[in-house]
């Protein structure tokens, strides 16, 4: 890092508070040391005081060591997450757009000085050549007061652009200034004041000043030359407004921004982005992502809104990327693959379209090239917290707790009110056994996003781990009434129903007359509990359950919680002498083999393997892989107590023993 190595470490050593612990270790052992003075004293051994003020010594640089590994947060000691560090020279056609600041009267107006802050560092990131850091990466500076030093640091940018909106009755006016990254001096500043009916062209002005001022030899011939996306300002301001809640991600922001999207349509039919950001919200508001509209829902009115925008801009990239997000979610993934490619194709620095090509490939159980897309996002924009805790949870799948822990811990740091990486915290300490502390997590999750049904069911699983599995049914029935229009916690709904024998209800869902829609797969599951093995078979029948999607759903944690439907299929054709049951079988099992050889750590898919061969009658091949399941943090006894598949195990000695470690247990090795 050549002569940027000790601002660098002096930064790390704050950020650690390695320096403050010295402190209090200094103080604290002065202070000892003054006491065992005296009491040594009292006993006529000072000729010990020497020991003693050694041990002290000794243990400063202990505890320098330790406050630069380790935090002690409201959750516990955790270990530092260690912070991206960018190459020593970032290019010097690069700059940062900061979020500029509401000057205006009335701090409703912070809405307009982001967006236009934003559109600016949009229309820069198109000039060729001139590198522009990203828009979350950069907006993890708002409010705060960093030296721009730092920033550009954290951002491996050379400049940094920063500035402030005052709106006004019918007038705008930005202050701007570009800062040099490397010393922290003025480059240029200027001010600009317009009507708000000429905000598209100011945009274009700031843009080519700043232009002017990175780069001055091309800067004539670097002039942007962009149509405004709208000729409405009214249009354009409820277009920000709609993208102000829309990065906010949560249900009730992205609601909002639906209803501004659909407001700038309605000012001007005409206008791409607001039908591009229309189809985003409603996508994003599904069960599958931040909030409770069933994917049915979601995709038919994301759907049109894109095709809409793509109708009317084929060159924008957002509505390609869009339309790609939208099939992943149909389970048209090579559609998905070519409209995210072409999103990137078109604009480079779009992270959002790596993020969801990367949530493509996994899909389709494309592990290591989702993660390297995933990664590819990271590197162009490192501070931003959906994109952290995306390699968070890639890490996590190939069993690196600590990346996964330091990721989700960088994601909390950059925006502590965004919900997603505490809900990762919970998955990482589940995924070891750690329940209790597993449900701390998952509640600071949901007190940030507190009507998601996702994370209440996810609360109900833990505590149906835990033993608790009246007040599991309680939360789970509170979080979704309808649980059919999310079929996502479908299969936990049935399983604790089964588990604390409520045969009426299991009835109801077998033969479907509880006023909802059941999926085939649970009334199979609710017919094979009341003892109705042919019409399980025949229910599963009409939708078979794949082997290699279900245990690639299973890996992507697309469920709350997932029964074993796969291998209660199999069982059932067995039963009926179909040997098709065994092949599918052996196709489960062969497909957890590949994700093993492919590094991915997954509990739950090992006891679906241990489920296969108890199955198949290979009693020592079952109780080897449950205890690797159980050894890598699978506590699921309360399920496996009442799953069918491990009939006749009973009387086994191990397998008891292996189902009291699968309790509540204590934490895994691994």
């Amino acid at each position: 890092m050549g002569s940027r190595n000790p601002k660098y470490l002096w930064a790390e050593l704050r950020r650690r508070r390695v320096v403050r612990a010295a402190l209090y270790y200094i103080a604290g052992a002065w202070v000892l040391a003054q006491a065992f003075d005296l009491l040594l004293d009292a006993f006529d051994a000072s000729h010990h005081m020497r020991f003693v003020v050694a041990s002290l010594v000794l243990g400063l640089p202990v505890a320098t060591v330790l406050a630069w590994m380790f935090d002690l947060t409201p959750a516990g000691i955790e270990r530092t997450p260690a912070l991206t560090v960018p190459a020593a020279d970032p290019p010097e056609d690069s700059i940062a757009v900061l979020p500029f600041a509401n000057l205006s009267s009335e701090a409703a107006n912070e809405y307009f000085s982001d967006g236009l802050a934003e559109e600016i560092r949009n229309q820069l990131a198109r000039v060729q050549g001139l590198r522009v850091a990203a828009r979350s990466s950069s907006f993890a500076f708002k409010g705060r007061h960093d030296d721009v030093r730092e920033i550009g640091r954290r951002l491996n940018v050379a400049s940094v652009l920063e500035g402030g909106v005052r709106k006004q009755a019918d007038t705008v006016r930005i202050d701007v200034q570009l800062v040099s990254a490397v010393d922290g001096y003025q480059v240029w500043s200027e001010t600009f004041e317009r009507r708000l009916d000429d905000i598209f062209k100011l945009q274009t002005e700031v843009a080519c000043a700043v232009i002017a001022a990175v780069r001055p030899r091309a800067a004539a011939a670097e002039r942007p030359q962009l149509e405004p996306a709208t000729q409405s300002f009214d249009a354009y301001n409820l277009y920000l407004l709609g993208r102000h809640h829309f990065h906010k991600r949560t249900e009730a922001s992205l609601r909002r921004a639906m209803d501004c999207f659909r407001q700038a349509i309605e000012r001007d039919p005409g206008y791409a982005l607001a039908y591009s950001g229309l189809a985003d919200a409603y996508t994003l508001a599904g069960t599958g992502y931040y909030g409770n509209i069933p994917m049915g829902e979601s995709i038919a009115n994301a759907h049109p809104a894109a095709l809409r925008a793509l109708e009317l801009a084929p060159a924008l990239a957002e509505a390609h990327a869009s339309l790609g997000l939208i099939r992943q979610n149909q389970r048209d993934y090579a559609g998905a693959e070519r409209s995210l490619a072409r999103a990137i194709e078109l604009n480079a620095s779009y992270t959002m379209a790596y993020v969801w090509r990367g949530l493509v490939l996994t899909s389709e159980g494309r592990y290591r090239e989702a993660a390297a897309h995933m990664r590819d996002a990271f590197r162009l924009d490192p501070l931003s917290p959906i994109i952290n805790t995306n390699v968070g949870f890639d890490a996590l799948r190939f069993g690196d707790v600590a990346e996964a822990g330091a990721r989700f811990a960088a994601a909390m740091e950059i925006d502590p009110a965004f919900q997603v990486p505490y809900s990762g915290m919970a998955r990482l300490h589940a995924s070891r056994g750690s329940l209790e502390e597993a449900l701390r997590w998952l509640e600071r999750a949901i007190e940030r996003a507190p009507t998601r049904a996702f994370y209440l069911s996810r609360k109900g699983l833990i505590l149906a781990q835990l033993g608790q599995v009246d007040t599991a049914i309680a939360v789970v029935d509170a979080a979704c009434c309808n649980p059919t229009g999310n079929h996502f916690e479908a299969d936990l709904v049935v399983g604790l129903r089964l588990v604390s024998g409520n045969r009426k209800a299991l009835e109801s869902i077998a033969n479907d007359t509880c006023g909802s829609v059941w999926g085939p797969a649970q009334r199979a599951q609710a017919l094979i509990a009341v003892h109705d093995l042919p019409g399980a078979r025949q229910a599963y029948a009409e939708d078979p359950p794949d082997p290699r999607r279900a245990i690639n759903d299973l890996v992507n944690d697309e469920w709350v919680w997932r029964l074993p439907h796969v291998v209660n299929y199999a069982h059932l054709r067995i039963l009926a002498g179909d040997t098709s049951g065994r092949g599918a079988l052996h196709e489960l099992v062969v497909r957890a083999e590949e994700l093993r050889a492919d590094g991915i750590v997954n509990a739950d898919a090992i006891y679906w393997v241990a489920s296969a061969h108890a199955v198949m009658g290979e009693t020592e091949r079952a109780l080897e892989a449950l205890e690797e399941a159980v050894t890598r943090g699978w506590r699921h006894a309360w399920w496996t107590r009442h799953d069918w598949n491990w009939v006749g195990f009973e009387g086994n000695s191990r397998y008891r023993g292996l189902l009291a470690r699968g309790a509540v247990g204590v934490p895994s090795s691994s």
